[in-house]
């Protein structure tokens, strides 16, 4: 028969199992949950979320080509989108609206024709024009840039980009997990500085989720976005190259400028930035500390706001060439590539995915140009 002391140790014994089964599993769903870092902040047995130590899994060999750096997929950039393609990053449509944008579109080109005269002019718009071209093979992107050897103006090698070249997988960077202070893992020649001041969103950027931008519902960039980009595109933001202007306050005239222009023929808005802001033609408010950085914010631009590489494109990829927020190449927005097979061999979903849900013709207008007319305004 059992005691009376020994019946109190065997409810202690089951009480204390029951606890670290709760433990476990509050760990496992902080792993696999809303805190990414705790995945990739070496949470217990994540290093075998990515990494196999003896190219085995379960019993079983993994592969018989196993990635470099006892990598589960064949290259970097399959291990990060082994989980992050759902989230968004790289869609089997489209349908990823995040700030970065979706790496679907470096696999989509365009082809379409026009008649000149008696000339029949084809045209085409590339998927590797649409972004960085990231080596994920296990993804279908298995060869990187085509035609450039290193970056747009810089001298990373094109054939080592991977996630990896700009995010610290490890979960040591600044969020969302990019590098900052150190080089690259692929590339030394690419020396990231301190990390950009930004509040940024839910990594899941589908329609319906928590980073899916709208204009009430936005990355917030306070500032050095443009200062880290030029870790690897260095010349265009050493003031010799007659490039764009970036990390420049706007001054009074510009801030004016993007808080009236409602598009092209209407710049009735009024100075005042209350409601103006655009998701399409971010900006950098100019804050220091990420506190002072609010997501929600629809007020645009005042005259210490700053312009920035990402004022006019995405980090990861567009439906669009050289990853413009915006057709830079149309004359008329409503008419850019996709265009929803009208003239193109695109879908109609495309062309709606393109501008993150917006209908060119109905938000602005079936005439509307260029969206560098909402800071410049030469198309009234």
């Amino acid at each position: 028969m059992r005691t009376k002391k020994r019946k109190e140790e065997i409810k202690e014994m089951k009480l204390m199992k029951l606890l670290l089964v709760i433990m476990a599993a509050a760990v496992v769903t902080l792993a696999l949950g809303g805190n990414a870092l705790a995945f990739h902040g070496g949470g217990v047995a994540y290093c075998a979320g990515c990494h196999t130590m003896h190219n085995s899994q379960d019993g079983e060999k993994r592969t018989d080509t196993p990635g470099g750096a006892l990598l589960l997929q064949a290259d970097a950039s399959s291990a990060c989108l082994r989980c992050h393609a759902d989230y968004g990053q790289l869609t089997n449509d489209g349908t990823g609206y995040g700030a970065g944008g979706d790496y679907y579109w470096i696999k989509r080109t365009w082809t379409w024709t026009i008649t000149r005269g008696t000339r029949t002019i084809t045209n085409n718009s590339y998927g590797y024009e649409h972004g960085h071209n990231i080596i994920a093979a296990d993804f279908g992107l298995p060869t990187g840039d085509p035609k450039l050897d290193v970056a747009p103006g810089g001298s990373f090698d094109s054939s080592n980009l991977s996630c990896a070249s700009c995010h610290d997988p490890h979960g040591k960077g600044d969020a969302p997990l990019i590098l900052r202070n150190n080089a690259s893992y692929a590339d030394g020649t690419a020396i990231f500085p301190k990390g950009p001041v930004m509040a940024t969103l839910s990594r899941t950027t589908t329609p319906g989720n928590g980073g899916y931008e709208t204009d009430d519902n936005h990355v917030a960039y306070g500032s050095g976005m443009s200062a880290w980009c030029a870790a690897c595109h260095w010349t265009f933001d050493d003031e010799l190259s007659y490039m764009h202007p970036t990390d420049e306050t706007l001054g009074t005239t510009i801030a004016n400028n993007y808080n009236k222009y409602i598009s092209t023929g209407n710049t009735g808005g009024g100075i005042d930035k209350t409601g103006k802001y655009l998701a399409l033609v971010p900006f950098e408010t100019g804050a220091t500390d990420v506190a002072n950085l609010d997501t929600s914010s629809t007020d645009g631009p005042d005259s210490v706001s700053k312009v920035a590489c990402i004022s006019c494109h995405r980090a990861h990829a567009t439906a669009f060439q050289d990853a413009g927020r915006w057709d830079f190449a149309a004359e008329f927005l409503d008419e850019s590539h996709p265009d929803g097979g009208a003239t193109d061999n695109s879908t109609a979903a495309e062309k709606t995915h393109s501008y993150y849900g917006r209908d060119i013709a109905t938000d602005f207008t079936t005439e509307q140009r260029s969206l560098c007319n909402k800071c410049h305004i030469q198309d009234s």
